[in-house]
């Protein structure tokens, strides 16, 4: 853990919410949204869920005047105990957003989840029309799932997907998975889904979307805190809405980890690390010459 941990610091905004509000607030003040995570996941004991979801009702109130957007894990409060016990955190959760304007999304965790986690975004929708779920191109079934969400009206963020699954219900190579990325993209464009997202850090794959897309504000653009730095700014300075999804809190491992599982992840993310330094060393150099 503490080989990981200086690795860590790059993708978690702090150790607890007062620790992270310095960076959530400046992310804010330069023009980005953010999407807030409490990080947690697969709890088994009540009490921690009950904690989990107070730190979110916690959250929501002390940005009360702002417009957020939060993301949770629904095994984080309570899916993998009992499905009514992360309905019931959820469904607090949700009317506590609905009544400062701020939205929620439930991130998308392994397979054995995916059906209660599409069921319980499309439930809760219905009653409070602001709560979306990420689906994960990877996955066989998520062309299923996304007809079925947008014909509910939910807001999707369409990513990659983190989580190792066999071949026999993914798609295992980066080819495959990046060719459903871009089909699932057009299906959300003309279905015309509610606010979608799409999440990825792969330059080639954003430039094929922005080219299908012609309306460069139909899709909102998210990225990882801590990841492509430069080509957040980018976006953003081109007039995109672009999202950041910041996570905090001391339970950082298993969210590392799936930043770090490939060696040719830890490859992107050093080589990026490198990229964003040497690239502001290269500019202020031009601005002194200048």
């Amino acid at each position: 853990m503490r080989l990981l941990y200086p690795l860590a610091k790059r993708f978690i905004a702090g150790h607890d919410f007062d620790s992270a509000k310095p960076k959530i607030e400046k992310l804010m003040a330069e023009g980005y949204e953010v999407s807030i995570d409490y990080l947690g996941e697969l709890s088994t004991n009540v009490d921690d869920c009950r904690k989990a979801t107070q730190q979110y009702l916690k959250i929501i109130s002390y940005y009360r005047n702002e417009k957020i957007n939060i993301s949770i894990k629904p095994s984080q409060i309570g899916l993998l105990i009992s499905p009514l016990l992360s309905y019931q955190s959820l469904d607090k959760i949700a009317e506590a957003a609905e009544e400062y304007g701020h939205s929620i999304r439930l991130d998308m965790e392994d397979s054995g989840v995916t059906e209660l986690t599409r069921n319980q975004a499309i439930s809760l929708n219905k009653k409070y029309n602001n709560v979306g779920v990420a689906v994960q191109a990877n996955l066989h079934r998520t062309e299923k799932d996304l007809r079925s969400l947008i014909e509910n009206g939910v807001s999707v963020r369409l990513v990659k997907g983190a989580y190792k699954e066999s071949k026999e219900i993914a798609y295992q190579s980066d080819f495959d998975i990046n060719a459903n990325f871009f089909h699932l993209a057009a299906e959300l464009y003309g279905k015309k889904a509610n606010c979608p997202a799409v999440a990825t850090h792969d330059e080639e794959l954003l430039e094929d979307v922005r080219e299908l897309i012609p309306d460069p504000n139909y899709f909102d653009y998210e990225f990882l805190y801590g990841i492509r730095r430069d080509l957040q700014q980018t976006m953003k300075n081109k007039g995109r809405k672009v999202r950041v999804y910041i996570p905090f809190g001391t339970d950082w491992l298993p969210y590392t980890v799936r930043r770090l599982r490939e060696w040719k992840n830890l490859k992107f993310v050093i080589k990026n690390i490198f990229y964003e330094i040497f690239r502001c060393k290269y500019t202020r150099a031009r601005k002194r010459k200048a």
